[in-house]
């Protein structure tokens, strides 16, 4: 009998409500989650059991331990870290508040938390992908490759703003998607 299986899903960091989903619904068809490995969910086969899993996104590291520690003392099972992600689980009877953000006050600070690490990681993007564009600019105009480069060039500025819209797409739907979620507590 099969003892362990891996699925492999992407999920990101503003889609963690249906990847908590994804995770129970595993646990509560016997299968526990073990590790996490890229887009690699590793899983162990258990019994099945109503298990709430959760996620809280904290990005500084500092303080690793008290941080497991304090979730540790109310019960939860640390299980995992990926990417400033800590997976938790707990059984579902134990569980009276249901969720580790049980307030709304929590949520919300965890949304901005995870919002602030989006802007933070888009903005050197956008940076360096003008800066490619101008640099590339000036050297066709060096250089005199001005009648043959300019097409290069609109084009290159074409395809870098459609990778970056492309990319930051990804970014603003989970933009949308935390303010939904943030608004959705008020």
């Amino acid at each position: 009998m099969l003892k362990k299986k891996t699925i492999r899903r992407n999920f990101y960091i503003s889609d963690f409500e249906e990847e908590q989903e994804f995770l129970s619904s595993q646990h509560n068809a016997g299968w526990r989650l073990t590790d996490i490995r890229g887009k690699k969910y590793l899983f162990e086969k258990c019994d099945k059991e109503a298990v709430i899993y959760q996620i809280d996104f904290n990005p500084n590291e500092q303080h690793k331990n008290e941080y497991i520690q304090l979730f540790t003392d109310f019960g939860w099972e640390f299980i995992t870290e990926k990417d400033g992600r800590f997976y938790f689980s707990k059984p579902a009877l134990q569980c009276s508040e249901g969720k580790i953000f049980s307030d709304r006050e929590t949520k919300i600070i965890m949304c901005r938390k995870i919002i602030k690490r989006k802007l933070v990681q888009l903005i050197p993007l956008s940076v360096i992908s003008v800066l490619i564009s101008c640099v590339l600019t000036l050297n066709m105009f060096h250089y005199g490759f001005f009648p043959l480069g300019i097409v290069f060039i609109v084009s290159l500025i074409w395809l870098g703003g459609l990778i970056l819209t492309l990319y930051s797409t990804k970014y603003l739907s989970g933009f949308f998607k935390l303010k939904k979620i943030i608004e959705g507590n008020s």
